[in-house]
């Protein structure tokens, strides 16, 4: 049988821009898939304000390399995201730097653009959804998903990631309608032409948001969101059945879920596999999803009560934190002297306001003898326990 489809797998052995690169041209490169001045949207995830060295967001390395491919080949790109449903997008850009690391290239808060309602006859659970303009007007979407476990759909890789171009409340509709069939129906609308998987640290456990990161230190790439998350899926350990939305959008034909008919290129990939620890719960947290949503339009239709404030709120006790642990500090001062908004002081050893700190963890990235490290335990714990 010949393949049907190809998937990179590259090794990042020194730099993340050569490595890019090279999973982008050993499926074709982008060259052939973009015309002069064609809009390229660049599709990144930014779920929430956490760096990407704790497995929740796309590198900023990778989307850089990828903004200069689409340069080089003529595109016009556009780096867009709407963030995870409590979420404010433009905080998570000034908190991750974003616009500082692009600097002339748009970046766009979907949240904020136009929104067109779609109307699909044909989808199966996904009817009518609102997606922002510029993603509908975009002649290539290129997603950049990590490897990442999910709650309720096991894994989230590039079709999974598409929910970014809805709004906040759009994403509603997803879990009330269906989650797994909802994404195929989405991706018929907007659909990734080309994948490129930040797979640099992933998350484990109970991702999207509150895992544990997984250091990968891949690339994988290629023109298929359905073959490319099911490589993906595959080397975070899961079989392509494994994954609902996957084998659903194989079924109907959006693209390939059989890896026997998938060519892999690069690294083996049995090489690369890493058994990603597993949520659980999966079929509870779905209804609870579906069930909240609909509590969420109740309450805004009837009494105008958004209850994305308390969904931010309960969520944000799970935000990565720095935690100290005292007896390998050196009091050097570095967590002072890198943090933007003075979260930290010295008295006899750092103490940190977690009320004034924006998670950056800039403070755990420049320690030089690693006392710092990211934490999900709750503030309250971490001032009480601090080791």
């Amino acid at each position: 049988m010949s393949k049907k489809t190809s998937v990179s797998i590259v090794r990042i052995e020194k730099d993340i821009n050569e490595t890019v690169r090279k999973a982008v041209d050993l499926v074709g490169g982008l060259a052939p898939r973009i015309s002069q001045g064609d809009k390229v949207l660049i599709k990144p995830n930014f779920i929430r304000e956490e760096p990407s060295h704790v497995g929740t967001t796309t590198n900023i390395e990778v989307i850089k390399a990828t903004v200069a491919l689409v340069k080089e080949a003529g595109g016009v790109p556009t780096v867009a995201e709407a963030s995870g449903n409590q979420y404010d997008t433009e905080y998570i850009y000034r908190t991750l730097g974003l616009r500082e690391a692009l600097g002339d290239v748009t970046v766009m808060d979907l949240d904020q653009d136009e929104i067109v309602t779609i109307k699909n006859d044909d989808a199966i659970a996904l009817k009518e959804v609102g997606v922002a303009r510029t993603v509908l007007e975009a002649d290539l979407i290129i997603g950049l998903p990590l490897l990442k476990t999910h709650m309720t759909t096991s894994t989230t890789i590039g079709m999974k990631n598409m929910m970014g171009v809805l709004p906040q409340r759009e994403k509603w509709k997803m879990h009330m309608s269906g989650l797994h069939q909802a994404l195929v129906d989405l991706n018929r609308i907007a659909k990734p032409g080309f994948v490129i998987v930040d797979g640099v640290v992933g998350m484990e456990g109970f991702g999207p948001t509150i895992g544990s990161p997984v250091e990968m230190n891949l690339i994988l790439a290629g023109e298929d969101v359905v073959a490319v998350d099911t490589v993906g899926s595959y080397v975070m350990g899961f079989q392509p059945q494994e994954v609902k939305h996957l084998e659903l959008a194989g079924e109907q034909g959006l693209g390939i879920h059989d890896l026997n008919e998938i060519e892999i290129l690069g690294e083996e990939l049995e090489s690369v596999v890493r058994a990603f620890k597993r949520s659980f719960g999966s079929k509870v947290i779905e209804v609870w999803a579906a069930n909240q949503y609909r509590l969420g339009t109740f309450l805004l239709n009837r009494f105008n009560y958004d209850i994305r404030g308390f969904l931010k709120s309960v969520s944000d006790i799970y935000v990565t934190k720095p935690q100290l642990t005292k007896n390998l500090c050196d009091i050097c001062g570095l967590c002072v002297e890198t943090c933007p908004t003075g979260a930290v002081t010295i008295d006899s050893y750092p103490r940190f306001d977690y009320t004034r700190c924006t998670k950056c963890l800039r403070c755990v990235q420049h320690c030089p003898v690693k006392a710092l490290r990211p934490s999900r335990k709750p503030a309250t714990i971490l001032k009480l326990f601090s080791a």
